[in-house]
């Protein structure tokens, strides 16, 4: 009985880890790789979904700043991968990506 208690307790405990850990399946290696500065928004949105988090900056040092939008998918410190984007709303073009998969 007690081995089936620790049995089930450490599944549980893995389940919930594990379920807190990952990034949406859409994170694939094949939609990583298609990955490339350049793309559009919808692009994005295509290959991996709505954001969990969306963030607006001001980057860059006067006189050459731009708006940039970072849109973030996943959880700190679990897997989590952040997109940044220049442009206007409707024409949002990616400068930069890291994607952190473990």
């Amino acid at each position: 009985m007690r081995k089936i208690f620790i049995l089930c307790s450490v599944s549980f405990i893995l389940l919930t880890l594990y379920s807190c850990s990952t990034l949406p399946s859409t994170f694939s290696t094949e939609n990583i790789m298609q990955l490339h500065v350049g793309m559009s928004s919808g692009e994005i949105l295509g290959l991996f979904g709505e954001p969990k988090n969306i963030r607006v900056a001001v980057c860059g040092q006067p006189p050459n700043q731009w708006v940039c939008t970072t849109w973030e998918y996943g959880e700190f410190p679990y897997e989590r991968a952040s997109f940044t984007f220049s442009g206007e709303h409707n024409s949002l073009k990616l400068n930069n990506f890291d994607i952190d998969r473990d």
